[in-house]
């Protein structure tokens, strides 16, 4: 493991001139995607972690110390804990097994056709992982202070449906029972904001996770008529809680639905390593939307430092003249070296300097 590296040069006041798009960055903010891997830094399991809140404390400063992000995201199976804590049993893995705590894909709670409007929310305080999490965020909070951007991570309405209710089961209510699946995104947001309101109180943000929204799963067609309402929604609300930057994370190729995503009014968005840079690029210039671009995670896990480094400039130096850009991962794998991490924030300090205004062969 590479040495600690010292805090983030990019300041929560430049990260939130970016987010505005207000100018071009002078060095683009760094923003890996580190959920499962945060355990490595401890040398613990991602199942360890995710159930102890002074292992995952230990975990996000660690990563902090090691890599320097622009941001932290408490969160490790970002996609499970909502539904956890209304009944959805989760595997987790014991000893040294480093997989992904995960939803029983048998063992959802919510039947298609069932009365949502009196269906029970859960208590951020009590239920599930929920105040793990919230622990874990006050006690960052404390030991970083202000100066780190630092979110909680909630699911986004559509992936928390499909984690009560079963993936193929709410894409055929789509079809057959089309006001039913608004009534369930309603509850997933309500379910959401219960929880949101958790970080909120203990002093942090918010980062959404919706990638089961993705053209790879429903149309562009069902998510404007299905979840983009579900997300405005919830997008407003936050904005009456006095969240300013709410990034909306879909991975995958999501081009086709870029237009769409900037009407969510989410103000930064993730263009992924397999989306089309350039048309993202236009659709956020056009609506004054920050974006994220990603590094493909295969290429940090399997190259080497310089070959990374090398890929990472090449975005760096796409999007240097661009208001609102931002550099990221795909989700890390866990155990990938810290050197390879390092070589992409090493590119945004490097694409920041003279004599690039154009991407390097």
């Amino acid at each position: 493991m590479m040495p600690p590296l010292a805090p983030p040069p990019v300041t929560r006041a430049e990260i939130a001139s970016v987010l505005r798009c207000a100018a071009p960055p002078t060095v683009p903010p760094f923003l890996p995607a580190i959920y499962e891997h945060k355990g490595w830094f401890i040398g613990r399991t991602p199942s360890a972690i995710s159930r102890d809140a002074g292992l995952l404390t230990r975990a996000l400063l660690a990563e902090y110390e090691a890599i320097g992000p622009d941001a932290l995201t408490i969160g490790v199976d970002v996609y499970n804990l909502e539904a956890e804590a209304l009944g959805c049993p989760v595997t987790f893995y014991e000893g040294d097994d480093a997989s992904i705590p995960g939803i029983r894909p048998d063992r959802h709670i919510v039947p298609v056709g069932a009365d949502l409007m009196k269906a029970p929310l859960p208590n951020p305080l009590k239920d599930g992982r929920l105040p793990v999490n919230l622990a874990a965020a006050r006690d960052v909070r404390r030991a970083l202070g202000q100066a780190i951007w630092l979110r909680g991570a909630v699911a986004g309405p559509f992936s928390l449906a499909t984690s009560l209710v079963g993936a193929e089961a709410v894409f055929l209510a789509c079809l057959d029972q089309p006001e039913w699946v608004h009534s369930l995104l309603a509850y997933a947001g309500r379910i959401i904001k219960a929880f949101a309101r958790g970080y909120l109180d203990a002093g942090v943000e918010l980062v959404v996770f919706d990638s089961q929204a993705s053209p790879a799963m429903i149309s562009p067609a069902m998510y404007e008529e299905f979840v983009l309402p579900a997300t405005q929604e919830l997008v407003r609300w936050a904005a009456t809680q006095g969240v300013r930057d709410l990034p909306l994370v879909i991975g995958g190729d999501t081009t086709r639905i870029a237009g769409l995503l900037a009407r969510t009014g989410a103000n930064n968005l993730l263009c992924d390593f397999s989306a089309d840079f350039d048309t993202w690029a236009a659709v956020c210039g056009q609506t004054g939307r920050a974006f994220r671009r990603n590094v493909s995670p295969r290429l940090i896990a399997e190259a080497t430092p310089d070959e990374i480094h090398a890929v990472a400039l090449r975005e760096v130096c796409r999007g240097r003249d661009r208001p609102g850009f931002i550099l990221g991962t795909g989700v890390i794998p866990y155990g990938t070296p810290t050197e390879n991490i390092l070589a992409i924030k090493r590119a945004c300090r490097d694409g920041a300097g003279p004599g690039l205004s154009s991407p390097p062969p």
